[in-house]
């Protein structure tokens, strides 16, 4: 059975749409947008541990993994995480078309 995330939205469709904005978004695009970070804004801190991670992933999804890691090293965890939820979720779906 395939995973649901959100009220019936399969879990494929929300992080292949995630995926695929990584991949068409690069990183100095990302650079250009204010700061949103509420770690960083509540508790005044330089920088939080998360900071870094969606110009990290983007920076993965375009096959620049050394940048990927000057932005933020739990891009080694985040990127191929990402990667297998999606080969997981369409091998599922895959499988369900065939048996039917």
């Amino acid at each position: 059975m395939m995973a649901l995330f959100c009220r019936g939205v399969s879990r494929l469709l929300a992080v292949a749409i995630v995926v695929a904005g990584f991949c068409l978004l690069p990183p100095e695009v990302l650079s250009r947008a204010p700061n949103l970070c509420l770690w960083r804004h509540l508790v005044h801190l330089s920088a939080c541990p998360a900071c870094g991670s969606l110009h990290a992933l983007a920076a993965f999804f375009h096959g620049r993994f050394g940048d990927a890691l000057e932005y933020n090293r739990n891009v080694l965890i985040t990127g191929p995480g990402l990667v297998a939820l999606v080969l997981e979720d369409g091998y599922c779906l895959v499988r369900k078309l065939i048996h039917r």
